[in-house]
């Protein structure tokens, strides 16, 4: 009888996070583009499915990373958490946002509003990002 093969490794987590910092950006891409598009229901749809994302990757992140961060680090836990806060926050506006409208609009001025109205979370997300990767990712 063969041998068994060995298990295969899970990837280290900071590798997963890494994985699911892209997948997050993509899909905020994905809602700026259903936008763009004017397909509301589209965006909706992509914004939820970041939504439970964002909440996963904040818990694991809360939970394994943060409070494991060494005293001295280049960033406080403070800092992370309150990132995590503002992102919640933030999400559930643009949800709100696009809640009373219809699936579909035509109106390119509501349109280039709305793509505005994302493009504060998609920095912060960016450089909430870039930070951890920095930070965070290499001090735990």
């Amino acid at each position: 009888m063969p041998a068994a093969a060995p298990p295969v490794a899970a990837p280290p987590l900071t590798a997963t996070l890494l994985d699911e910092h892209g997948a997050m950006l993509a899909a905020i891409d994905a809602v700026r583009v259903a936008l763009l598009r004017g397909a509301i229901e589209d965006a909706r749809q992509e914004l939820a499915r970041l939504g439970v994302q964002q909440a996963r990757h904040i818990a694991q992140e809360n939970t394994e990373l943060i409070a494991r961060l060494p005293n001295g680090a280049r960033w406080s836990a403070r800092v992370y958490l309150a990132e995590h806060d503002k992102l919640e926050r933030m999400h559930a506006e643009l949800v709100a946002l696009l809640a009373p409208l219809p699936a579909r609009i035509d109106d390119p001025l509501l349109q280039l509003r709305l793509l505005d109205a994302h493009a504060p979370f998609k920095h912060l997300l960016e450089h909430h990002f870039e930070r951890e990767q920095q930070g965070l990712f290499v001090e735990v």
